[in-house]
């Protein structure tokens, strides 16, 4: 009879830490990957101008190196993350009197993602400055006036996740150039909207 106690009591510590190790790996499968804060993206965008004399075209690159600082914002269904941007800019001016614009501009990215599909719908937002190789005495209008010039932009569109750290995007965008009417009376200041294509690819971690 002792024997039997003896046993049993075995069998049941043996069942007890092979329950507890089973729940403790649930809960290790279960516990989140850690958050990843930082972002290294770049982005190339494709726009034509529709507002000026000489309807520029431009080739736009940013390289930009985001923060989420924040955790996502959860409002019923809907769950938004929020990224700040410090982005560096290179245009290349294609058609138009000028034939380049290099600058800086902050930007605010809102990523919602899609239930729990690796899509997400995204947004991004900005406003910087720079400098092209625009000259007051020009020849001809249609170009930017002045070499220092500031820069407003947005553009929306789908994301995809590739993997825990890369993503690719799509969407439209908005590229704005002014110089403020700082070049005025010498030389209309012309504003130079332009809209187009973007494609981006990041790095999480």
């Amino acid at each position: 009879m002792i024997r039997l106690i003896a046993l049993v009591s075995s069998f049941a510590a043996a069942a007890s830490a092979l329950a507890g190790g089973k729940a403790l790996s649930a809960e290790v499968e279960l516990t989140p990957a850690p958050r990843k804060t930082w972002e290294i993206s770049v982005e190339t965008v494709q726009t034509v101008g529709v507002d000026n004399a000489t309807d520029n075209y431009f080739s736009t690159q940013f390289v930009s190196f985001g923060i989420e600082p924040f955790r996502p914002l959860v409002l019923g269904p809907v769950k938004m993350r929020t990224q700040l941007l410090n982005s560096f800019v290179v245009s290349a001016i294609l058609d138009g009197p000028d034939n380049y614009y290099v600058g800086w501009a902050p930007q605010l990215r809102m990523i919602f993602p899609l239930g729990d599909s690796r899509w997400s719908l995204y947004s991004t937002f900005g406003a910087g400055m720079g400098v092209a190789d625009a000259k007051k005495d020009h020849p001809y209008d249609g170009g930017l006036g002045q070499p220092f010039t500031f820069l407003l932009t947005a553009n929306a569109g789908l994301r995809y996740a590739l993997s825990d750290s890369w993503s690719v995007w799509a969407g439209g965008a908005w590229v704005h150039f002014s110089n403020g009417e700082q070049s005025e009376p010498e030389k209309e200041n012309i504003g130079i909207d332009s809209f187009g294509a973007m494609l981006g690819v990041g790095w999480a971690f």
